[in-house]
């Protein structure tokens, strides 16, 4: 029973892309609505529409997910939030011979965030208090691309951050 399906949606499991370029880097993250608001479905009810427009709110504040430390005087330079949905309606994949598929609905947080830094050297490690923030999230696979080559890490609640010494 512990054979985990490799999916690109799988529950628990968020994806964060950290790239690096001279003094800018970029976090992109794409995470199951499940971790999120505690469910996957297109929301309907004020209840649930509630709970997804709180959780964007709590993106809009980068802290609330992960952290830099302040002396690699990085400033907020740009950043994106959204929530994508898709359902049996707007589902574009060429899939028509899994109509199982097509009943499923999705949600999945996307957020994009961009930092123009002073000392970008000095990013030693990012911790992610999104676990804290998102008690429902369970890990987030980290792609982390620079200059020195691209590296994965796997973070989860209980060790929220990775370590970038060297890595930038």
């Amino acid at each position: 029973e512990e054979t985990r399906q490799v999916d690109k949606h799988e529950h628990g499991v968020g994806e964060l892309n950290i790239a690096v370029e001279g003094s800018t880097i970029e976090f992109e993250f794409m995470i199951p609505g499940a971790d999120i608001v505690g469910f996957e479905y297109v929301a309907k009810s004020d209840e649930d529409i509630a709970k997804i427009n709180q959780a964007l709110k709590t993106f809009d504040d980068y802290t609330n997910i992960f952290t830099l430390s302040s002396n690699s005087l990085c400033e907020l330079d740009s950043q994106k939030v959204a929530l994508k949905e898709e359902d049996e309606h707007d589902d574009h994949d060429e899939h028509d011979d899994q109509d199982e598929h097509a009943e499923e609905n999705h949600n999945e947080f996307y957020a994009k965030y961009s930092f123009e830094c002073g000392n970008i050297n000095a990013i030693k490690e990012v911790n992610f208090p999104y676990f804290a923030t998102f008690t429902n999230s369970g890990e987030l696979e980290v792609q982390f691309i620079s200059n020195m080559g691209s590296t994965s890490f796997e973070v989860e609640g209980d060790e929220p951050s990775i370590n970038t010494d060297g890595k930038i």
